[in-house]
């Protein structure tokens, strides 16, 4: 299994982000990361600058909506007249399109400190037929997390990992429900990178840049075959994934994520996160963390089953259902803290 880390829901100059394209993707290289997807609002501008740049697979989506409601697309052309109160239609024109398309920021939260509390929640429900959820948004994650300015100031210049304390409870519940239901969803992390320009009197900074974002909240794609220094092939493959449910979400600051596995076994047939094993009765699941300083966890139709301090945790199971991983990071100081969430198993019976 090759494992490729890249950052999705990224905005640039062409939208509301302070960066070209190309600052985008040499923040990406120096960050080592493998693939960026830019998602400007209603713009599919950059689609003229796909390619590898620096190294990096640069691919060029959109994010729909204007007020509620935000769809992230993948794989679209154009970007289409849709009525915004009717997401529903947005999602089956995006999937008619033959596009990938995933909910962003679906329980977004707004601070009285950060932009007079404005944010961008889905409102209608519920909704079917979308590939995936956006379960960990740094940015998103950042604006509701600051319900005094004493602890947004804390957060911000003193200790900004400890803002990250794991996606909303009431999201995981929801892609857990989604996926115990039959309809597959598909779970990414991303940051809502946009670098926003900031003066205060004579100083200028930005607002989380996009070299410090790119070192947070990734997503791991997991790859059955190298990824193709052809663009063209490599996209495909990038989609192909995401598509599949074939990834898992890292919270880098922590531990960087690469390493870990998630994996189901079954008279010696092994099969994938995002895939379904049909199994006579019991069945084998692994989980793999790249260090010993994990806390893992394995749930079972959202309901933890199993935990293991340590780099590793197998257990058979017989029990039909949906299988996801989540690992906790131990620091040496502290409380274990949200690092890593796999994306599900189907087992059948």
């Amino acid at each position: 299994m090759y494992i490729y880390a890249g950052n999705l829901h990224i905005h640039s100059s062409y939208s509301d982000g302070s960066g070209s394209i190309e600052e985008v993707a040499a923040a990406a290289a120096d960050a080592g990361l493998s693939f960026i997807a830019v998602t400007d609002h209603r713009v599919l501008t950059g689609l003229r600058e796909e390619a590898f740049i620096n190294g990096v697979a640069v691919l060029v989506g959109v994010e729909l909506n204007r007020d509620s409601n935000h769809y992230l697309a993948f794989g679209l052309s154009k970007v289409p007249v849709i009525d915004e109160d009717d997401p529903q239609q947005l999602i089956d024109w995006v999937r008619n399109a033959g596009a990938l398309g995933f909910l962003a920021h679906p329980f977004e939260k707004g601070s009285p400190y950060i932009e007079k509390g404005r944010c961008y929640p889905w409102q209608v429900w519920p909704v079917f037929n979308f590939n995936g959820l956006e379960i960990w948004n740094y940015s998103s994650h950042w604006r509701g997390r600051h319900p005094s300015l004493f602890r947004t100031l804390y957060y911000f210049f003193l200790n900004r990992k400890a803002a990250m304390d794991g996606p909303p409870p009431e999201l995981l519940r929801l892609w857990d429900c989604y996926n115990a239901a039959g309809y597959k969803v598909t779970a990414i992390g991303s940051t809502d990178a946009h670098a926003f320009p900031y003066q205060l009197g004579p100083f200028k900074m930005e607002l989380f840049p996009y070299a410090y974002l790119f070192k947070t909240i990734n997503t791991y794609i997991c790859l059955g075959e190298r990824l193709s220094t052809n663009f063209a092939e490599a996209k495909k493959q990038i989609y192909g994934a995401l598509g599949s449910g074939s990834c898992y979400i890292s919270f880098d600051s922590l531990f960087p994520g690469k390493g870990f596995s998630f994996y189901g076994e079954v008279k010696g047939r092994q099969v994938a996160m995002g895939q379904t094993l049909v199994s006579p009765g019991r069945c084998f699941l692994r989980i793999e963390a790249p260090t010993e300083r994990a806390l893992l966890r394995l749930l079972h139709n959202g309901r933890v089953i199993e935990s293991s301090k340590g780099s590793s945790l197998a257990i058979s199971v017989t029990e039909p259902g949906v299988y996801r991983a989540e690992a906790f990071f131990k620091p040496r100081l502290g409380k274990a803290r949200p690092w890593i969430y796999s994306n599900p198993i189907f087992i059948e019976s």
